[in-house]
Protein backbone atom coordinates (compact mmCIF):
# COMPACT_ATOMS: atom_id res chain seq x y z
CA UNK A 1 0.00 0.00 0.00
CA UNK A 2 2.85 2.42 0.93
CA UNK A 3 4.41 1.81 -2.71
CA UNK A 4 0.94 2.63 -4.40
CA UNK A 5 0.92 5.80 -2.34
CA UNK A 6 4.68 7.00 -2.85
CA UNK A 7 3.60 5.85 -6.69
CA UNK A 8 0.84 8.39 -6.99
CA UNK A 9 2.48 11.06 -5.15
CA UNK A 10 5.77 10.89 -7.49
CA UNK A 11 2.67 10.69 -10.62
CA UNK A 12 1.20 14.25 -8.85
CA UNK A 13 4.39 15.89 -8.72
CA UNK A 14 6.10 14.95 -12.30
CA UNK A 15 2.54 16.69 -13.45
CA UNK A 16 2.93 19.44 -11.02
CA UNK A 17 6.15 20.55 -12.26
CA UNK A 18 5.54 19.74 -15.89
CA UNK A 19 2.20 22.06 -15.72
CA UNK A 20 4.74 24.57 -14.25
CA UNK A 21 7.21 24.11 -17.40
CA UNK A 22 4.62 24.95 -19.71
CA UNK A 23 5.16 28.14 -21.78
CA UNK A 24 2.47 30.54 -21.46
CA UNK A 25 0.52 31.28 -24.38
CA UNK A 26 0.06 35.43 -25.18
CA UNK A 27 -3.37 34.97 -27.85
CA UNK A 28 -5.59 37.51 -28.09
CA UNK A 29 -8.67 37.26 -26.82
CA UNK A 30 -12.17 37.55 -28.45
CA UNK A 31 -14.22 41.20 -28.55
CA UNK A 32 -17.09 41.24 -27.20
CA UNK A 33 -18.86 44.58 -27.89
CA UNK A 34 -21.15 44.04 -25.45
CA UNK A 35 -18.50 44.30 -22.38
CA UNK A 36 -14.98 45.11 -23.64
CA UNK A 37 -14.28 48.66 -23.91
CA UNK A 38 -10.98 50.92 -25.04
CA UNK A 39 -8.65 51.27 -22.02
CA UNK A 40 -8.03 54.70 -23.28
CA UNK A 41 -10.92 56.78 -23.95
CA UNK A 42 -13.63 54.10 -22.48
CA UNK A 43 -15.41 53.37 -25.68
CA UNK A 44 -17.19 50.23 -26.93
CA UNK A 45 -14.97 48.02 -29.20
CA UNK A 46 -17.63 47.47 -31.41
CA UNK A 47 -15.98 47.63 -34.74
CA UNK A 48 -14.28 44.57 -34.42
CA UNK A 49 -11.64 45.71 -37.98
CA UNK A 50 -10.09 48.32 -35.91
CA UNK A 51 -9.52 46.44 -32.26
CA UNK A 52 -6.41 46.24 -30.93
CA UNK A 53 -5.06 44.28 -27.65
CA UNK A 54 -1.40 44.32 -25.52
CA UNK A 55 -1.23 40.98 -23.67
CA UNK A 56 1.18 41.43 -20.68
CA UNK A 57 3.68 38.74 -19.67
CA UNK A 58 1.43 37.74 -16.36
CA UNK A 59 -1.61 37.10 -19.28
CA UNK A 60 -3.59 39.82 -18.74
CA UNK A 61 -5.29 41.36 -22.03
CA UNK A 62 -5.63 45.11 -22.25
CA UNK A 63 -8.00 46.03 -25.02
CA UNK A 64 -8.31 49.29 -27.28
CA UNK A 65 -10.81 50.54 -29.90
CA UNK A 66 -7.82 52.28 -32.50
CA UNK A 67 -4.26 52.51 -32.56
CA UNK A 68 -3.45 55.11 -31.75
CA UNK A 69 -5.23 54.45 -28.39
CA UNK A 70 -2.72 51.20 -27.75
CA UNK A 71 0.21 53.65 -28.40
CA UNK A 72 -0.88 56.37 -26.55
CA UNK A 73 -1.05 53.44 -23.51
CA UNK A 74 2.46 52.47 -23.95
CA UNK A 75 4.13 56.24 -25.26
CA UNK A 76 2.47 58.55 -23.43
CA UNK A 77 0.51 57.29 -20.57
CA UNK A 78 3.03 54.54 -20.11
CA UNK A 79 0.79 52.93 -18.23
CA UNK A 80 2.62 49.27 -19.26
CA UNK A 81 6.07 48.95 -18.95
CA UNK A 82 7.57 48.29 -22.72
CA UNK A 83 9.78 45.22 -20.40
CA UNK A 84 5.87 43.70 -19.19
CA UNK A 85 4.31 43.67 -22.48
CA UNK A 86 4.57 39.78 -23.96
CA UNK A 87 2.84 40.59 -26.83
CA UNK A 88 0.60 43.39 -29.33
CA UNK A 89 -1.61 42.36 -31.61
CA UNK A 90 -3.69 44.55 -34.65
CA UNK A 91 -6.28 43.78 -36.88
CA UNK A 92 -5.95 42.79 -40.57
CA UNK A 93 -7.97 45.69 -42.39
CA UNK A 94 -9.44 43.43 -45.26
CA UNK A 95 -9.97 39.97 -43.25
CA UNK A 96 -10.09 41.16 -39.76
CA UNK A 97 -7.05 38.42 -38.72
CA UNK A 98 -4.84 39.21 -35.87
CA UNK A 99 -1.50 40.21 -36.62
CA UNK A 100 1.63 40.74 -34.25
CA UNK A 101 2.25 44.53 -34.60
CA UNK A 102 6.06 43.71 -35.34
CA UNK A 103 4.34 42.13 -38.49
CA UNK A 104 2.30 43.89 -39.81
CA UNK A 105 2.42 47.48 -41.61
CA UNK A 106 0.15 50.23 -41.75
CA UNK A 107 -1.28 53.15 -43.76
CA UNK A 108 -1.29 56.48 -42.26
CA UNK A 109 -3.57 58.79 -43.62
CA UNK A 110 -5.35 61.59 -42.09
CA UNK A 111 -8.04 60.83 -44.18
CA UNK A 112 -8.78 57.63 -43.32
CA UNK A 113 -11.42 56.82 -40.72
CA UNK A 114 -10.46 55.17 -37.17
CA UNK A 115 -12.43 54.94 -34.23
CA UNK A 116 -10.36 57.99 -32.73
CA UNK A 117 -9.18 59.57 -36.15
CA UNK A 118 -6.02 58.67 -35.57
CA UNK A 119 -5.85 58.00 -39.37
CA UNK A 120 -3.47 54.33 -38.62
CA UNK A 121 -4.94 50.72 -40.55
CA UNK A 122 -2.94 48.19 -40.08
CA UNK A 123 -2.47 45.09 -42.71
CA UNK A 124 -0.96 41.60 -42.70
CA UNK A 125 1.31 42.26 -45.62
CA UNK A 126 3.33 45.17 -47.24
CA UNK A 127 1.34 44.24 -50.51
CA UNK A 128 -2.26 44.80 -49.15
CA UNK A 129 -0.95 47.78 -47.90
CA UNK A 130 0.67 49.27 -51.15
CA UNK A 131 -2.79 48.32 -52.72
CA UNK A 132 -4.60 50.19 -50.13
CA UNK A 133 -2.67 52.91 -50.87
CA UNK A 134 -2.87 52.17 -54.46
CA UNK A 135 -7.24 52.29 -54.83
CA UNK A 136 -7.69 54.91 -52.49
CA UNK A 137 -4.87 57.09 -54.20
CA UNK A 138 -2.70 58.62 -50.54
CA UNK A 139 -1.81 57.41 -47.74
CA UNK A 140 1.62 56.43 -46.56
CA UNK A 141 3.23 52.91 -45.92
CA UNK A 142 4.99 52.58 -42.03
CA UNK A 143 6.71 49.12 -40.97
CA UNK A 144 6.65 48.71 -37.34
CA UNK A 145 9.99 50.54 -36.84
CA UNK A 146 7.99 53.46 -38.90
CA UNK A 147 4.97 53.33 -36.88
CA UNK A 148 7.16 53.64 -33.31
CA UNK A 149 8.23 56.23 -34.84
CA UNK A 150 4.80 58.30 -36.27
CA UNK A 151 3.61 61.35 -34.42
CA UNK A 152 0.41 60.75 -32.79
CA UNK A 153 -0.87 64.24 -32.59
CA UNK A 154 -1.61 64.04 -28.74
CA UNK A 155 -2.34 67.22 -26.91
CA UNK A 156 -0.01 68.00 -24.30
Amino acid sequence: MKKVISLLVIIWMVGILAACGEEQSYEPEEINPDVDVCEICNMSLSDNTFATQIISKEGVSYKFDDIGCMMEYIQKDQRIAEEDIAKQYVRDTYSSNWIEIENAYFVYDEDVWTPMSYGVISFESKEEADKYVKEEGGGEVYDYTQLLKHEWGWES
